[in-house]
Order: C-alpha cells, then sequence, then structure tokens
C-alpha cells in the first residue's frame, strides 16, 4: 500500500477477512460487509491475494465481479495485477474461477476418501479430544492419560455403585478435580478447568470412547485405541441411567428453520443459531446470537423467528407479488442480517421467477425491512 500510496490509494483500515468460512459460499459475514461498502461507493479498489481467496465457485466468482463492476469497484489481485476488465481478461478470470473450484473439489474428495479410510480402519478422525485421553503428537490418535482416566474410572465406579451423576459431580469438585483443559489452534486461549456438572458427567458415563468405540450418527464403530473401562461395568452404568429415565428418549420435534446458517447478527458480525423454548405445549422459536467465535462473548440477543419469516415474506410479496410458504423461503434467501439495536433486519433475496436472460446473473437485491417491536 505504501507504494500505492503516490498513484492515490488510501487503505481502509478495516479489514474484511473471514477465517474459517469456506469460499464455496458468499454467505461470509465479512464478504457481506464488504458488499455493503462497495454498494455504498465507499471502496473503489478491492484487493486480494489470488482471486480464490474472493471466491471458490464459479457462480461466485461471475456473482461477484458483475457486482464490483457495477458499482465501479477495481478488483486488484496481487498474483495477476495486470488483469483488467478487456475480454481477454474476463476470460483469464473465469478460467481461475474453474481453477479455483476445481481445486476446492479435489480437496474435499481427499478429505472425504481419508475419512472413509481412518473409519475402516478404526481410527479418529477429528473432534475434541475426550477427558481421559491425550491425542498422539504424531498419529493424532487417542492415548490415555494417566490421571484423568485414573478419574473417569472412579467416576463409572461410582456410577455403577449407584451414585448419581449429580452426586459423582459434586465429590468430584471436593477432590479437586476439574474438567480438561484445552488450547484452541488458532490463538492458544485455554479452555476448560471448571467444575463438573451433572450434565458432564452424564455425557461422560454415555460416551462409547471410554470402551474403545467412537459414536456414530447411526451408532457406534469400533476403534483401536485402548479402552479405559471394561465394557461389562460401561453396559452396567448405562443400564442404571436407562432405568432412571422418566421420558422416552429420542423424542424430536420437527421444526422448520428456514433461516438457519443464513442469519447473522449486525452488532458482532456471528451466526444467530435457532434456538427453541419449551413453556408448557408451546413451543416458541427464536434465533439467538449466543456464537463464542473468535474467542468473543456473544451479545446474547435475539429475535422471534416468526417474526423475521413474516417480514421476508411481506418483502417477497412487495417486491414481486409472490407469496411463498416458510418452507420455500430457504431457497430464495441468500442471507439475513439483524440488527437489535434498531430491530431492523436487511435481506438478501433471490427473486423466486425466471430473471429474463440480461438479468440472470444481477446479484439479488438488498432489501431492508423493520418489523414490529414486540
Amino acid at each position: 500500500m505504501i507504494a500505492q500510496a503516490l498513484n492515490g490509494w488510501t487503505l481502509i483500515e478495516e479489514r474484511f477477512d473471514d477465517d474459517g468460512v469456506s469460499g464455496a459460499t458468499l454467505n461470509r459475514p465479512a464478504l457481506q460487509r464488504l458488499l455493503i461498502e462497495v454498494r455504498a461507493h465507499r471502496v473503489e479498489q478491492v484487493i486480494v491475494y489470488r482471486l480464490d481467496r474472493l471466491a471458490r465457485s464459479v457462480v461466485g466468482s461471475v456473482r461477484l465481479l458483475e457486482e464490483f463492476r457495477k458499482h465501479k469497484t477495481k478488483l486488484v489481485i496481487v498474483t495477476a495485477p495486470e488483469l483488467g476488465c478487456g475480454a481477454q481478461d474476463n476470460l483469464v478470470l473465469n478460467i481461475l474461477a474453474s481453477f479455483a473450484e476445481f481445486e476446492r473439489e479435489m480437496i474435499a474428495s481427499r478429505i472425504a476418501e481419508a475419512r472413509v479410510a481412518l473409519k475402516a480402519r478404526g481410527r479418529r478422525i477429528a473432534g475434541a479430544v475426550p477427558y481421559g485421553y491425550d491425542a498422539d503428537p504424531g498419529t493424532k490418535q487417542l492415548v490415555p492419560n494417566e490421571s484423568e482416566s485414573a478419574v473417569v474410572k472412579w467416576m463409572f465406579e461410582e456410577a455403577a455403585a449407584g451414585k448419581l451423576p449429580a452426586e459423582i459431580a459434586q465429590a468430584a469438585n471436593e477432590r479437586g478435580w476439574r474438567t480438561k483443559i484445552t488450547a484452541g489452534r488458532r490463538n492458544g486461549k485455554l479452555h476448560g478447568g471448571g467444575l463438573w456438572t451433572a450434565r458432564q458427567i452424564l455425557a461422560t458415563l454415555r460416551n462409547p470412547v471410554y470402551i474403545g468405540s467412537f459414536r456414530e450418527k447411526n451408532g457406534v464403530r469400533g476403534g483401536h485405541h485402548e479402552p479405559i473401562v471394561s465394557g461389562e461395568i460401561f453396559a452396567s452404568v448405562a443400564d442404571q441411567l436407562q432405568s432412571r429415565r422418566t421420558r422416552a428418549p429420542g423424542k424430536r420435534y420437527n421444526i422448520d428453520w428456514p433461516f438457519k446458517g443464513r442469519i447473522q447478527c449486525a452488532m458482532c458480525e456471528r451466526p444467530m443459531t435457532p434456538h427453541l423454548i419449551r413453556y408448557k405445549n408451546w413451543l416458541y422459536r427464536y434465533y439467538r446470537c449466543r456464537s463464542t467465535e473468535g474467542g468473543r462473548k456473544p451479545c446474547s440477543r435475539q429475535v422471534c423467528a416468526q417474526d423475521i419469516e413474516t417480514a421476508v415474506q411481506q418483502q417477497f410479496w412487495i417486491n414481486w407479488r409472490v407469496k411463498l410458504e416458510s418452507n420455500q423461503l430457504r431457497d430464495h434467501v441468500e442471507s439475513i442480517i439483524y440488527d437489535w439495536r434498531d430491530d431492523s433486519i436487511r435481506a438478501f433475496l433471490i427473486r423466486p421467477e425466471p430473471a429474463p436472460e440480461a438479468a440472470k446473473i444481477e446479484p439479488p437485491p438488498q432489501v431492508t425491512a423493520r418489523r414490529r417491536r414486540r
């Protein structure tokens, strides 16, 4: 940027980096903030190291390039600064976008194949290291932690003797035992090390990893790591936990969340997740900001899901005279930003009707809707 100062470039201090978010989607918080600045004509140059840092799909790249051209914003690629807006330049950009998408799909395919191979060999794939084990630095497989595995054995022995999870948690805390301490891979920040709760004890007693297996979506699969407890004591504890159930397990509510993964908080720029409140015979749906991404505390704000969905449905009717049902919204909404400070939403919509040939690559319109405060 210092070298470009003579050309009249002025650096915007705000960065638009989406760490940990796939470039296969345009529904990225920082990218959406950048598009807001572009549409407001507050950005004249967008600088990326390579084109695949902007988007890793052909459709996404074309949409973004059209968006930049529409608002007279120039895209500068550090590794290819000679590319401009000519016909040949557009061809090269499309080729680069195709290679970026091909590379992403190849990586995804290889990862999927590696996961299948690891499962077939009974190996650990990924995820948090459970209490009682450590991850081998070389193989990433589980190896027993001497001190923690002794605590796990004690917990199972206490549970097999008839102790309740709350009683086991209280006894563990009185002995000075704490939950597992882990360090974040990105920032090295330490997590855990807190008091045991009955819920954590219950999760430990139900985890098949302690008998040498892994929990899968459709059951369990065998592993090659050393078990901490025997299958007999694990089954005995499972029978006791099952006998204490007050209602049938596995009850699920078939609830539609059309904006799951597509609504974010305008204040902290993090995803808002579905949240369900049960009161007597009623279920209340909310989208709540409770993500701890980046090591920051969530703002813990929430908005009624029905209010958001109704406001978006009204915008489809106002804009295109199209009435959409709740189960149709997800296919026609790219992203939503909710601002609890003024109780407003900003939605990026996809027109339901087939667009004319000349408008097929037009970006989804930005719609600002204000819902009634309840």
